[in-house]
């Protein structure tokens, strides 16, 4: 493997400069004791605009990794120093997402085992012949480090999601829970709680029917409407409820999430409201106008007459109710 000439069927430097530069740039580490290998590689990559850094022995690639932002390392296994399981074993147990590669003459199969045990995604045999190879499989590698990374990154921000969302329902004033798709409750708000006066492990145990005073609801849609929910102490309660279909990728659906307000107060509101209009409505049919200035009467449509005429088929007698009497004679002795 050392020596100052390059392997049997080793591309040369002069071969690919100019080339296009193919890939967006990134930082390879390349470890390998043979000098002309370092070379053609080093040159090779740097040609395909990445940013290269050479070690001729383990220890070296190790002080470059640790002072260097690197995103993936070519290694060969056997070189002086500290050789390249050394070297994975030390990078993997720093950062177990850096993605590495082999390069190596035939080893033994216990030694390839380990190397991928260790980390390493791919294992390339020297002679190195095909260097569009490499170029291929660091691709591959690239893009599923890039793609694992995006998946992490894509969960940290569902879990920070689902956290902000859990702060925010345990502090609103409105209640919120969830159902599955059989109208099971898998989570309620602490506001929820305290609305229908159960407790957390309690609610959980039961389907949305058992404190719905309807015999059956359908809560499948995006809509707003109310329904009278069972109270756990003090009978019911009427809620209005905003609710949103949860729908799988499949575009099938998977269960609801609803917001809950308390409205007993205000149906209570309504109701007396509409008795106030059913009462002014029969009281409107009693009313006979009058004129304020004459005060004449109309006794139909069109038609008004003197107000002593309108009074004319009533008999009046004189006469004093008590109130007045006791004003009038407070010292008079009623009861004698």
């Amino acid at each position: 493997m050392n020596g100052g000439h390059p392997p049997h069927g080793c591309i040369l430097p002069g071969q690919f400069k100019n080339q296009h530069k193919k890939m967006t740039q990134k930082t390879l580490l390349i470890i390998d004791d043979d000098l002309s290998i370092r070379k053609s590689l080093t040159n090779y990559f740097e040609d395909r605009g990445f940013i290269v850094f050479p070690a001729e022995d383990g220890q070296k690639g190790l002080d470059i990794f640790f002072a260097r932002k690197i995103d993936i390392v070519l290694t060969d296994l056997r070189m002086p120093k500290t050789d390249g399981i050394e070297v994975m074993k030390t990078i993997h147990r720093h950062n177990p997402e850096i993605p590495m590669i082999v390069i190596s003459g035939a080893g033994k199969e216990e030694d390839i085992i380990h190397a991928l045990r260790m980390g390493a995604k791919d294992y390339i045999t020297k002679p190195i012949t095909d260097f569009d190879m490499i170029e291929h499989t660091i691709e591959k590698v690239l893009e599923s480090s890039r793609l694992k990374a995006e998946n992490i990154a894509y969960r940290n921000q569902i879990e920070k999601s689902e956290k902000r969302y859990r702060t925010i329902t345990e502090n609103i004033a409105e209640g919120v829970f969830t159902l599955d798709k059989h109208g099971n409750f898998t989570y309620t708000n602490h506001a929820f709680c305290r609305m229908t006066g159960y407790s957390q492990e309690t609610i959980l145990q039961k389907n949305i029917k058992d404190i719905a005073a309807q015999d059956s609801l359908d809560i499948t849609e995006t809509t707003r409407y109310e329904i009278q929910i069972i109270h756990k102490n003090s009978g019911f309660l009427h809620v209005e409820l905003s609710c949103s279909a949860v729908i799988d990728d499949n575009n099938t659906y998977q269960g609801v999430i609803a917001v809950a307000r308390d409205i007993t107060n205000i149906v209570d509101l309504r109701q007396k409201y509409k008795k106030f209009l059913a009462d002014q409505n029969t009281a409107a049919k009693n009313v006979v106008p009058i004129c304020a200035n004459c005060k004449n009467i109309r006794i139909k449509k069109g038609k008004w007459i003197k107000v002593e005429n309108y009074f004319n088929a009533i008999a009046f007698s004189h006469g004093i109710c008590p109130e007045c009497c006791e004003k009038l004679y407070p010292d008079f002795d009623f009861s004698e």
